[in-house]
């Protein structure tokens, strides 16, 4: 008898997992430009204005991309970050062989845990800040070692991140790496990946505490690393099917 058997493969979830590294921060942007400028918090078809506080608008573009978690955009922020663990857990990858892989034991399924367990602990412990936010959706404001938290596993899902593209998404069953153009594209985007981080710890060692940051400088060296990020996963879903999914085809 014919069957349905509805399944996300792995080159989708690849895609997936591409399309919401990329989308994240200009989703949270946009998100919170669009409730700040049409005032929709205060409007009173959207909420009753006699149990809500008055709502003071901040600056549409945030210092860094997890400050937006205290702004209108604070749920999708949080909500792109689950999905986006949900994925990393589901994606298991291919099993290696340790006579064809030295690098077997860093399997897929491994790494991509580990990011998905990061991303999780990004959301847990949100990130801290110098400054009163008017804006701010909660009622608190995380501590400065919370906040340590936070830059700590974002720094290791990055890592992680970096990881796959340099070793994972290019190695080959001969204990060799891909150096074809695809393999350059993965290579280029975890070189890339790791010199942001790399700027963004200069930075941080090199800023002046005593003065609140009102640079978005931070929030353009984790988009540019998320796009990266993006570019390696959908490359990589466009590139390979997985043997399980032509049985299933």
């Amino acid at each position: 008898p014919a069957t349905n058997n509805y399944v996300i493969s792995y080159h989708t979830l690849r895609q997936l997992i591409g399309i919401l590294g990329i989308a994240l921060p200009f989703l949270c942007w946009g998100v919170n430009g669009f409730v700040n400028e049409s005032n929709l918090l205060n409007h009173p078809t959207f909420v009753n204005t006699d149990f809500s506080y008055a709502y003071e608008s901040g600056a549409n573009l945030k210092s860094s991309i997890s400050h937006f978690y205290y702004t209108t955009a604070g749920p999708l922020f949080t909500g792109i970050l689950i999905t986006l663990a949900i994925f990393l857990f589901c994606y298991q990858g291919h099993a290696k062989k340790r006579d064809q892989d030295r690098f077997a034991w860093l399997s897929d399924g491994l790494l991509s845990r580990f990011a998905a367990i990061c991303a999780l602990l990004i959301v847990v412990f949100p990130t801290g800040s110098d400054e009163r936010m008017n804006d701010n959706i909660h009622i608190f404001v995380s501590s400065d070692s919370v906040g340590t938290l936070h830059l700590v596993f974002a720094a290791l899902f990055f890592v992680a991140m970096s990881v796959f593209c340099i070793v994972n998404f290019r190695r080959r069953n001969d204990k060799t790496f891909r150096k074809d153009a695809e393999g350059k594209i993965y290579l280029s985007c975890g070189l890339g990946i790791l010199s942001m981080l790399l700027i963004l710890l200069v930075s941080m060692l090199t800023e002046d505490t005593d003065k609140p940051s009102t640079s978005n400088f931070v929030f353009w060296m984790e988009t540019i690393m998320l796009i990266l990020f993006g570019i390696a996963w959908l490359v990589k879903g466009k590139a390979a099917v997985t043997e399980f999914v032509l049985k299933k085809l």
